[in-house]
Parts: structure tokens; C-alpha cells; sequence
């Protein structure tokens, strides 16, 4: 079986020195396309529980990991080249937590200081998603997919 060489290696540049700005702008577009998909199943999840009733909050949790599980399981293929190790999974399991707590924290504070009436919680889940995302890039780039 033919293994994947990791994005930023020199084997897969263009230049005999390497190309890592190229590297690292193609990982942030695949993984920003990871992430759409994530949002998608997330946002999906979200309206789907909160149109049956389910607490923005818990309805936001679940949506969350969700969302998360889609795109832990699309950049370890794609974006970052991972291994699905124990120790991998571990370390996003990990990840996906502070994320979590991220996402619920800044999505409530969200929703206490705005009052935009039927936009509230789509402004709550656009911001909460944001701060997460940022986070979340950076875990999985420097902690996560270690090397990679």
C-alpha cells in the first residue's frame, strides 16, 4: 500500500528548497473545505434539534460534536495527513473538549449580550464557530497531527 507524504514535506514542493507558504496556504483552503462540511452537519444539527424543542445550549453541544467528529475524520484523511492512532485520537479527543467548552462559552455569552430577535442564535453559532475554528486549526496543526 502506497503511503501519503505528509503536506509540508520537501518531497512534495515545488522547489528543490521546499515551498512552505504554498504548503501552508493549501492546508488552511483544505482545511477551511473540511470545515464547511463540519458546519454544515453542525448548523444542520442545530436547527434540526432546536425546531424540536432542545435547549439552545445542549442543542449547540450536541451540534458541535457532530460537526467535529465529521471534520476530525476529514482533515486526519486530508488536511493533515494523520495516522487515526489512539494517541492521535486522544490528543483531538482533547482538542474537540477545549473546543467544546470554547464553542458553548462564547456562544452563550453570544446570546446574552445580543437581542436580534430570530437572528440571535444563527449570530451565536456564526461567532461561537469562529473561535472555535481558530482555536481548533492551531491545536490540530501544532498538537494534534504533530509533524504533520
Amino acid at each position: 500500500m502506497k503511503t501519503r507524504e505528509p503536506m509540508g514535506s520537501t518531497a512534495g514542493s515545488f522547489a528543490a528548497g521546499g515551498n512552505s507558504f504554498f504548503q501552508s496556504y493549501k492546508r488552511i483552503i483544505l482545511f477551511c473545505v473540511v470545515g464547511v462540511a463540519g458546519a454544515i452537519v453542525d448548523y444542520g444539527a442545530r436547527s434540526a434539534l432546536l425546531a424540536f424543542g432542545v435547549d439552545p445550549a445542549v442543542s449547540r453541544g450536541i451540534s458541535f460534536v457532530l460537526g467535529s467528529s465529521v471534520a476530525y475524520s476529514l482533515n486526519s484523511r486530508f488536511t493533515f495527513t494523520g495516522d487515526r492512532s489512539v494517541k492521535e485520537k486522544g490528543r483531538a479527543a482533547l482538542t474537540y473538549t477545549f473546543c467544546f467548552a470554547v464553542v458553548i462559552a462564547v456562544d452563550a455569552f453570544i446570546r446574552s449580550l445580543l437581542d436580534l430577535g430570530g437572528m440571535t442564535v444563527a449570530a451565536a453559532w456564526i461567532g461561537s464557530q469562529a473561535a472555535a475554528t481558530s482555536v481548533n486549526f492551531l491545536l490540530q496543526k501544532y498538537y494534534v497531527f504533530q509533524g504533520s
